[in-house]
């Protein structure tokens, strides 16, 4: 293909995402769900200064509560899931709760499925043994322990008052969940998990309102790529669409048309998407939502938000949310991040997002969460 023909391509490639979702989202408010303002990771009662991965849930009565894994710096011992509860549609947090905490392991990666008047809590736990310098020179030393890892889950009936005793679910080891699950049309409940190791997308699935579950393999990953962390959507047609994480600086995607027992190839979109966490997220009135960093790794800065009028063919132009300085040539710093952002609908057919903002330092260590509202014209 000669390069005339390639600018062309790319032309009309940009073109159809411009042209698509119809009106730019418009940033409507921006805040803070939690900050800690210990930072120091050697520091014995620093015990909620890093703060990563959050999601966000409306519960039954109306209230937003977002999640996140908590402690001082990522794969401590001492991590475990934290919350916060809204009664004001997002503007104002209450001071936060311990979710969850199992004792000496590292309590990962908080996602919700809401079902009804139930609302699902999962989560991942187990013995990574990570140096305090997450993301620095040694990051091929960091992860040990791996297949240690399970899947729970907890769930409430009284919109987080109370929860459920904890339970595995499935007999998988080394795997975890990042994004929020579904209530298929079906009634089926859907979470996207991923493998720590071979970073496989996967799925649980449930029948019969969460009693059982079964884990299915998501589409295969070609040799020598990296797919993790996926985030699902069930468009109007019916079909799932999965988008994942990847490492080339581009957006993957997998469909499913039979309620995700099995996955179409991955295929490489034209988005330019971070090594990072995306969220994907329908809206009533059919359209999807997509929150990510359109940076090329390592970078996970911008955050912006994109609309897709026809199930994720095409985007129309980003808004972005959110932006932080990326460290100079020498920085001590090693990284700082605008990112893993999560979302949910809100009764007015606006969106709440949630994510984080992190920075990394040999003798600072912080995450923390915020959240902007935005709403489509």
């Amino acid at each position: 293909m000669n390069r005339c023909i390639q600018s062309s391509l790319l032309l009309l490639s940009l073109v159809s995402i411009a042209l698509a979702g119809g009106t730019k989202p418009v940033l409507v408010e921006t805040g803070s769900v939690f900050d800690y303002p210990k930072t120091d990771p050697y520091d014995l009662t620093n015990l909620y200064g890093f703060n990563h991965a959050p999601s966000i849930t409306r519960l039954a009565d109306g209230r937003l509560l977002s999640a996140w894994f908590s402690g001082p710096y990522e794969g401590s011992v001492h991590q475990l899931i934290f919350g916060c509860y809204s009664s004001d549609d997002g503007r104002a947090w209450d001071a936060g709760a311990v979710l969850n905490d199992q004792p000496r392991k590292s309590d990962f990666d908080p996602a919700f499925i809401s079902d009804g008047g139930r609302t699902w809590l999962f989560y991942s736990a187990g013995r990574w043994n990570r140096y305090p310098f997450v993301g620095g020179r040694d990051k091929e030393k960091l992860e040990v322990g791996i297949d240690s890892y399970q899947l729970f889950a907890r769930y409430t009936d009284d919109s987080g008052r109370t929860w459920s005793e904890e339970k595995r679910i499935g007999e998988q080891t080394g795997s975890g969940s990042r994004s929020n699950g579904i209530k298929l049309s079906s009634g089926d409940l859907v979470l996207p998990m991923h493998r720590f190791d071979s970073k496989a997308p996967a799925i649980m699935k449930s029948a019969d309102g969460g009693v059982t579950w079964n884990y299915i393999l998501g589409p295969t990953v070609p040799d020598g790529a990296f797919a993790a962390e996926p985030t699902i959507a069930e468009c109007g047609s019916g079909k799932l669409l999965m988008l994942v994480r990847s490492r080339d600086g581009w957006m993957w995607s997998s469909e499913s048309t039979d309620r995700g027992e099995s996955w179409s190839p991955l295929l490489q979109s034209d988005l330019p998407a971070a090594a990072s966490s995306h969220s994907l997220l329908r809206v009533s009135d059919g359209r999807l939502i997509l929150t990510h960093n359109p940076s090329k790794p390592p970078l996970r800065t911008p955050l912006t938000v994109r609309v897709s009028n026809d199930e994720g063919k095409t985007w129309n132009e980003p808004l972005e949310i959110d932006r932080v300085e990326v460290p100079a040539e020498g920085d001590e710093v090693y990284s700082r991040q605008a990112a893993y952002p999560s979302a949910v609908e809100m009764a007015d057919g606006t969106v709440m997002i949630v994510w984080t903002r992190i920075s990394v330092s040999p003798t600072e260590q912080f995450g923390k969460i915020r959240w902007a509202r935005v709403k489509f014209e």
